[in-house]
């Protein structure tokens, strides 16, 4: 299946690799599922930021701090045009930032807000949109959720057609006996980081209109930390490494993290089994899977197995291969080879970027590093290295960032 077709565009291996490599993890298990969301239709009044006009500003902190409630009082204080004042209040009162009663002045909620805020608040009524939840505990999805570029929620035909597709990964559909709690609706309205969560700065009063069930696929990785914490790593559409949010409610939601455990407790012992049979498969019956200490299966195959024509791509190297829901970590303990999968690497990694940031390089660097057990190389050490390996246009552009 190519990326064009996948649920997820980059396969399970990247995933693992950010889960061991990145995120300090031993992965043991993967899971492909397709995760339930509510999608609710939500009418609600809206509340908009912007910054303040100047004179705005200080016309409103004049009356909720000076206790100036008369627009001659608010022109003598700042000695400013009484027409130009005027017409600034107008203004404010049309907002509904300022009420007057006879001559007097006065904050209205909004106004008080906006001054304690340092933002000018603006109602935009009955405003509807879309806002995503899981179907276990109703929790609402992040801002990356809501770019319909990247992420792909299924139902209908689209979403049959995932479960029923022979190819591989195969997702499994997990199902939820919980209704939509309208009250999260409430819970959100009031979550003080609502940018994190795709919001505008204020939404007041919302109202379902509607719940459909749809679905998210994701990779869950079952890991293994170093105080033996067991750990499920959720990787999405939105991005190839763990999303920490969607973790989070793979691992406080039961009904998911047992479904794992039992799975992964039923399939366990035949694990050993099925990679003896995929080597067999491969003509590579001659080299034997051992479990390390942490728990993972490795096979280590001599540095002739990742020539060119050889039956393993160098790609695999310290990478992992994925056998159902299993998995086994792929060796060699020829240091020459590991270079020469490093180098690789790195200049896949390069070239596939429009822009390159330093940064993020070095990032990408330390965790390749890391995969292939050496110890630290920094950008100048890889450029003599690529030279040395006459690879000129790696060697360039690593010559750009040092």
């Amino acid at each position: 299946m190519n990326a064009k077709t996948r649920l997820i565009s980059y396969p399970e291996e990247r995933a693992l690799e950010d889960a061991a490599y990145a995120q300090g993890v031993v992965p043991t298990w993967i899971f492909s599922i397709l995760l339930p969301i509510w999608c609710v239709e939500v009418k609600a009044t809206v509340t908009e930021a912007e910054p303040y006009e100047l004179i705005d500003r200080y016309l409103e902190r004049g009356i909720a701090e000076a206790g100036l409630d008369t627009p001659a009082e608010l022109a003598a204080f700042f000695a400013l045009d009484e027409i130009l004042v005027d017409r600034a209040l107008r203004f404010l009162t049309a907002i509904g930032h300022v009420t007057v009663s006879g001559e007097r002045l006065s904050l209205t909620e909004l106004g008080h807000q906006s001054v304690r805020d340092q933002v000018r608040y603006v109602l935009i009524r009955q405003d509807r949109r879309k806002l995503y939840f899981d179907a276990f505990g109703s929790r609402p999805l992040t801002r990356p959720y809501y770019d319909s570029r990247t992420v792909t929620f299924l139902s209908g035909s689209a979403l049959q057609a995932a479960v029923a597709s022979r190819g591989w990964p195969r997702f499994l559909m997990l199902n939820s006996t919980h209704g939509f709690r309208r009250e999260a609706l409430t819970e959100l309205a009031r979550n003080p980081k609502r940018d994190h969560y795709n919001l505008p700065e204020r939404i007041d009063k919302p109202e379902s209109l509607g719940e459909e069930c749809v679905y998210l696929p994701l990779y869950v990785i079952r890991a293994v930390q170093q105080d033996k914490q067991v750990r499920y790593l959720a990787y999405t559409q939105a991005s190839d490494q763990a999303d920490l949010d969607v973790t989070a409610l793979c691992e406080q939601t039961a009904e998911i993290s047992s479904l794992f455990e039992t799975e992964e407790r039923l399939a366990r012992s035949d694990l050993q089994t099925r990679i003896t049979e995929w080597l067999r498969k491969k003509n590579l019956d001659g080299y034997r899977p051992v479990q390390l200490n942490n728990g993972t299966w490795r096979v280590t195959f001599p540095s002739s197995i990742f020539d060119t024509k050889g039956p393993l791509s160098i790609s695999k190297l310290g990478s992992f291969i994925v056998l159902n829901n299993g998995l086994f970590h792929v060796w060699c303990t020829d240091e020459q080879v590991r270079r020469r999968a490093l180098l690789e690497r790195i200049d896949a990694y390069l070239s596939s970027r429009v822009r390159i940031d330093r940064a993020d390089t070095e990032k990408r660097i330390t965790q390749i590093t890391r995969q292939l057990e050496f110890g630290t190389i920094n950008i100048p050490t890889l450029h003599q290295m690529a030279i040395k390996a006459g690879k000129q246009t790696l060697a360039a552009q690593l010559d750009r960032l040092t």
